[in-house]
């Protein structure tokens, strides 16, 4: 089980875990196996993803985990589940998802692969209150973690926080910053003055400085 997925373990404690683009259905799988949730839905858009889901619970002899077919949350009730897991896919993709969702009370775990920033930003806006929003390294890859549940509070949101949540004292975080830093750094110095990218480059640079700082980088 790689860090990312034990990270996203780490949030589930339910009666019904929705597992929404599934894929080989390891969140959806072990949430029952470890009793996490009592039952999982393992949701994805595409057939033959279920079928690795569905041979992979019969491996495991996980009974609790029903597979349905269907784009998003559309395969869900009104309230059906209590937490729901949108992982594997872009933050825009995640966002459209949450969009389109049926009315859920739930706790919602979402890793964006791409546009964190952007899902960050909807999240803030459409009144998600997070309680979780940190970095892992898996894989040899950096991902978001967010958690959070909708209570209908807009806030603004800061640009570090954008691009690093809300939590960057971790190692991972840490190391993550400081590969943005360097990046940044050298785009900034580079880029022509007149460019009408540098004042973005300089604000998301401006950000990055200032969450180095906080995290004691």
């Amino acid at each position: 089980m790689d860090r990312r997925l034990e990270a996203i373990l780490e949030n589930v404690r339910c009666r019904v875990l929705a597992d929404i683009g599934c894929d080989h259905g390891k969140v959806a799988v072990y949430s029952v196996i470890r009793r996490l949730a009592e039952r999982a839905i393992a949701a994805d858009i595409s057939e033959n993803c279920l079928q690795k889901a569905r041979e992979l619970a019969a491996r495991m002899g996980a009974d609790g985990v029903e597979f349905r077919v269907g784009d998003g949350m559309s395969v869900l009730e009104e309230y059906e589940a209590d937490n729901v897991v949108i992982a594997g896919m872009g933050g825009r993709e995640i966002q459209k998802i949450l969009e389109d969702a049926p009315r859920m009370s739930a706790k919602f775990i979402l890793v964006p692969h791409d546009d964190a920033p952007l899902l960050r930003g909807y999240l803030a806006g459409s009144g998600y209150e997070k309680s979780r929003d940190n970095i892992v390294k898996s894989g040899g890859k950096f991902y978001p973690v967010i958690v959070c549940k909708h209570t209908g509070a807009k806030r603004d949101i800061s640009d570090e926080e954008l691009l690093y949540g809300i939590d960057v004292t971790g190692e991972d975080c840490k190391e993550y910053i400081g590969r943005r830093l360097r990046v940044l750094e050298n785009i900034c110095a580079n880029i022509p003055l007149g460019d009408k990218r540098r004042a973005d480059m300089e604000r998301w640079l401006a950000a990055t400085r200032s969450a180095a700082a906080r995290s004691k980088l």
